[in-house]
């Protein structure tokens, strides 16, 4: 009975302790936004995001939105996204205190100049994901091609590569953790990777329209602290989706087939120090991998629920976590329905009888008081 009462001691003290090395709180919003989400930060109390409606539903055309909220999911600000924006991929990242939005293709890159609330073209964008006194590291992704990380030596400018797509880069006790898909590579000396024959150059990579070459699958001069092996390809039930360093200690924030984690590696294995109490999906877009560069010690991470209707993003700052649910109360009519005929016969008859005299600015008033979907065609095929 003594041991029953020790083991049981144990692990209240042992949960005790972990519940302290992290702080989560949960906060609900409420929003009222046509569309879905993009890409999403936080920064200085206010929200950016990309919002994204279907313009066109005979083709893969969008239309997008960019809004600033504030800490309560009020809209401050509609912001007009440039044509060159309207497209499938881009990213959106915090860099010198300044929000930046860049294309994926073509690397056409945007700074946000919140005193005209409009976005303005910039130099194009490097693909730098860390820098210190001593590396330069960037990354590209080459789709199917698989991708490739350089750490480029500021002392003689000698570059090494890895096989790493886009990673979190994290430096600790002067050994840098990189992490990508499922695994966690630790890299004391950078110079012991492969010096690369192909190295990174901007005026390639960037100003020359699409760069492309083989990934690399070279992993010499790392160590793999954690991998996760036993994932379905086409129903993957396991996903690293950041690391950060707090405390002098390296967390990972995943998922498993269970729930949503916060963990440590010990001895080659993740063990979760905290578990979320919503089922909330952490995720990054493959094109959206900017936002946690450059020695940022505050991140923000999107999730997902099993509702269209409800996600949100994590805050994490230093051992601090901030889970902001934000609920979609926007819903638009469904064509066929009694009420949709009704306002389609009436508004059609409105439309005929007044033809002679009618503006277009009035028209998209009254549709826009239904909370429909504009689906005129805005792109060429």
């Amino acid at each position: 009975m003594k041991t029953v009462f020790q083991i049981l001691i144990l692990i209240f003290t042992t949960a005790s302790c972990q519940t302290q090395e992290v702080d989560v709180k949960y906060e609900n919003i409420e929003i009222n936004i046509p569309g879905k989400p993009g890409p999403w930060i936080k920064y200085n109390e206010n929200y950016y995001c990309y919002f994204k409606t279907d313009n066109d539903k005979f083709s893969s055309g969008s239309n997008h939105q960019f809004y600033i909220l504030d800490k309560n999911g009020k809209i401050k600000k509609r912001i007009d996204v440039p044509q060159v924006l309207q497209t499938f991929y881009y990213d959106l990242y915090i860099k010198n205190d300044t929000i930046f939005t860049t294309e994926y293709y073509d690397h056409n890159t945007f700074y946000l100049d919140q005193t005209k609330n409009s976005w303005i073209k910039t130099k194009k964008g490097i693909d730098l994901y860390y820098d210190d006194n001593n590396y330069s590291v960037y990354s590209l992704d080459f789709g199917e091609w698989g991708g490739v990380t350089w750490f480029k030596d500021k002392v003689t400018n000698k570059q090494y590569e890895v096989g790493a797509t886009t990673p979190i880069v994290n430096k600790l006790n002067d050994a840098y953790y990189l992490t990508a898909g499922r695994s966690i590579l630790k890299i004391i000396d950078p110079k012991k990777l492969d010096e690369s024959k192909e190295p990174y150059d901007y005026k390639k990579a960037v100003i020359d329209e699409r760069y492309h070459r083989e990934g690399s699958n070279s992993i010499n001069g790392t160590e793999i602290i954690y991998e996760y092996k036993n994932d379905d390809y086409f129903n993957p039930k396991f996903s690293l989706t950041t690391s950060f360093v707090s405390n002098n200690k390296l967390y990972h924030l995943y998922k498993d087939s269970i729930s949503t984690k916060i963990g440590v590696i010990k001895n080659d294995s993740l063990i979760p120090i905290y578990t979320f109490k919503s089922e909330i999906r952490p995720f990054k877009w493959f094109y959206d991998s900017r936002n946690p560069i450059q020695n940022n010690d505050f991140q923000t991470v999107q999730f997902q629920t099993d509702s269209d209707n409800n996600y949100g993003i994590i805050e994490i700052n230093g051992k601090k976590f901030n889970v902001i649910n934000f609920k979609n109360t926007y819903s638009e009519p469904v064509f066929g329905k009694v009420k949709m005929t009704e306002w389609f016969e009436s508004t059609f008859d409105f439309y005929y009888s007044n033809f002679n005299n009618l503006h277009l600015d009035q028209i998209d008033k009254i549709e826009q008081n239904l909370n429909a979907t504009d689906l005129t065609q805005s792109h060429k095929i």
